[in-house]
């Protein structure tokens, strides 16, 4: 029963936001990200931000940044939110944490201080992809009192890298060969790729030549993430937790996937496409994302409660 209702409210959301989502309907304009600057601990950041409503965030990926993410910002705020879309410490330009400070819950704390600034104190869904589901994560571990709902999407956070038979291996066994070669194959494995290498390798270059270390050194630490613990926490304090991965992911596998969705005690949801599915095809990021903002309660209190 509850399943049901929640697919009622899901289908009055939709319709009821269907003339704004980008691409469904000729003539209308999709939402547009633009790009502003803040000072955070006396360092400018710069993010992007689009949208009306209820806030919400959505954090990029490992070697990226907000630019990266325009299509799926627009998709989530076509789905009635105002969505942040910070550079994260060490990415665009923004300067690296400092030592100490290099950990999920150094990079939380962060996030924390950058939505005070821009004065984002009660957040809808906070959302990350990859690297940036890492961050997500912990920030709604750390500061959960500001956050109705979490979306994982190809998060890392799972030690796991494969189940074999006899033997558990885990992502610090994992070879960085092994990353690139997967990393590559998904890229120009995705039938997109013509569409999104030019703005994922604008990203990744950029970031590569401003602060190669920086990469290597926020690259390290995320081969270690273990954050299962603080996916189920979240869920037991009652903050609804999506979990998504797609099918044709080499980077985050199966596994990972199922470690995290079974600590939320969640299904999960899986999609076709590549571990970049989120920016190369934003509208079903979107449906994620509106399923996210409804199980989160915002979503239903403004179109009325179901039939």
């Amino acid at each position: 029963m509850a399943s049901e209702v929640r697919e009622h409210d899901l289908d009055l959301v939709r319709d009821a936001n269907r003339v704004r989502r980008p691409g469904d309907t000729p003539g209308v304009a999709p939402v547009r990200m633009r790009i502003e600057s803040v000072e955070v601990d006396g360092r400018h950041v710069r993010f992007g931000v689009c949208g009306t409503g209820p806030d919400a965030v959505l954090l990029h990926g490992w070697g990226l940044g907000p630019r990266a993410y325009r299509g799926p910002a627009s998709s989530m705020a076509a789905a009635g939110c105002r969505v942040f879309a910070p550079s994260l410490p060490g990415f665009g330009g923004n300067p690296e944490l400092d030592p100490e400070d290099r950990t999920f819950t150094g990079y939380a704390n962060w996030l924390g201080r950058f939505l005070d600034t821009v004065g984002a104190s009660d957040l809808s869904v906070v959302a990350g992809h990859s690297f940036g589901g890492g961050v997500a994560t912990a920030f709604v571990y750390e500061q959960p009192w500001r956050v109705s709902g979490l979306l994982l999407a190809n998060a890392i956070g799972s030690p796991t890298w494969t189940l074999l038979p006899d033997e558990v291996r885990t992502m610090v066994e994992r070879p960085m060969w092994d990353w690139g070669r997967h990393l590559a194959t998904d890229l120009l494995g995705s039938p997109q790729r013509f569409r999104i290498l030019p703005t994922l390798l604008h990203d990744f270059v950029s970031n590569l030549a401003i602060n190669p270390l920086g990469m290597f050194r926020t690259g390290e630490f995320v081969r270690r993430a273990d954050l299962v613990h603080e996916v189920g926490a979240i869920a037991k304090w009652g903050i609804p937790v999506t979990v998504a991965w797609s099918d044709r992911d080499m980077l985050v596998p199966r596994s990972a996937f199922d470690e995290l969705r079974r600590a939320a005690r969640v299904d999960g949801v899986v999609v076709p496409g590549p571990h970049a599915w989120p920016i190369a095809d934003p509208v079903a990021f979107g449906d994620v994302a509106l399923g996210a903002l409804v199980d989160s309660g915002v979503l239903t209190a403004r179109v009325g409660p179901a039939g």
